[in-house]
């Protein structure tokens, strides 16, 4: 009787196929990550690029770029370019008339009864795909009579120049405030600490021909991480929260500095530390890309920033009428 013999695996050959294809997978799965990433990238470069289109286009309707915020609470850039990032129903859904000078408040802000829906509301471009926080589990949220509903966070800040929120001088550290896109249209920063704001005052908008620095060497929007918890950093429709200050590098180390009450220090939030007083807040540009951030220059392009970039390049890029001499090679 001749033996029949079934050919298959050992048990030792079976190990041995199953801890190669470990091996493999392990090599492939960072180049997978990697092109993931890559891909997050690029699509967040491209929201950039819609986002600064939109400001050339608001520019070459009003002559000017768009307010950066209006006070605290009653509008921020965002909600002034929509037109132009073919959102015009969300602008029409805004009520302007809220302000902190007089007119309405409480139900004209952005948790307003009359302002809830474009709270509420969802814009693509105005969202990092890196950022896991971009469809956030903790939204601000609030309930006006006895109704609860939220406000949305958002990635993409714009650039307020190279000292604090308030765009103060910072004698203590030598810097001078060297101008800004954007400001404030609707706080009278000026009332507040007249000493920091010789012979001019914040309420304005800014136009092409008074960014002396040159359009391709200032920034225009860079990008945010939007925190967990109870922290208003992503949080772009409150007002201290729409830009990011040149005082720090891309994603620093150091601290973001912001009321105590709005400051999560719980991982994987970025740093903060309480503020001293109420004019010296200061927001650094941060992303999940790694080694740097995306930011669109006020001439329109992008370009991806490292975070090792001196600091005193990045403040300079922050300027509008600082006057210093940069090399492209310097960024």
């Amino acid at each position: 009787m001749r033996n029949r013999f079934r050919k298959g695996f050992t048990l030792i050959e079976l190990l041995v196929v199953i801890a190669i294809i470990g091996v493999l997978i392990a090599l492939l799965l960072p180049a997978v990550q990697s092109a993931r990433e890559a891909a997050r990238r690029a699509q967040c470069t491209n929201n950039l690029k819609q986002v600064a289109l939109a400001m050339h286009n608001y520019h070459d309707t009003f002559g000017s770029l768009a307010p950066g915020r209006k006070g605290c609470c009653w509008g921020t850039w965002q909600l002034f370019i929509l037109p132009q990032i073919e959102q015009i129903s969300a602008y029409n859904a805004f009520n302007f008339d809220g302000n902190n000078v007089n007119g309405p408040d409480g139900s004209h802000r952005y948790f307003g009864a009359v302002n809830r829906t474009v709270a509420n509301l969802d814009i693509s471009a105005y969202l990092c795909p890196s950022d896991s926080g971009s469809n956030p589990a903790n939204p601000i949220t609030a309930t006006v009579n006895g109704m609860r509903f939220e406000c949305k966070y958002r990635n993409y800040v714009i650039n307020m120049g190279n000292t604090t929120v308030s765009q103060l001088n910072m004698p203590a550290f030598g810097i001078n405030f060297g101008g800004a896109p954007f400001y404030d249209m609707g706080s009278p920063n000026i009332d507040i600490a007249p000493q920091y704001y010789p012979g001019r005052t914040t309420r304005k908008v800014v136009g092409f021909s008074s960014i002396k620095d040159g359009l391709s060497n200032t920034l225009l929007v860079s990008e945010a991480i939007i925190a967990n918890g109870r922290d208003l950093r992503g949080f772009t429709q409150w007002g201290d929260a729409v830009g990011f200050n040149g005082f720090l590098t891309p994603n620093s180390r150091s601290p973001d500095v912001i009321d105590d009450f709005w400051c999560n220090r719980q991982p994987p939030n970025p740093p903060c530390t309480p503020v001293t007083s109420e004019l010296d807040k200061t927001f650094a540009a941060r992303s999940y890309h790694p080694g740097g951030v995306n930011a669109a220059m006020a001439d329109g392009s992008v370009k991806f920033v490292k975070d090792t970039i001196n600091v005193f390049v990045w403040r300079s890029l922050s300027t509008t009428n600082g006057g210093e001499v940069i090399s492209a090679d310097q960024f």
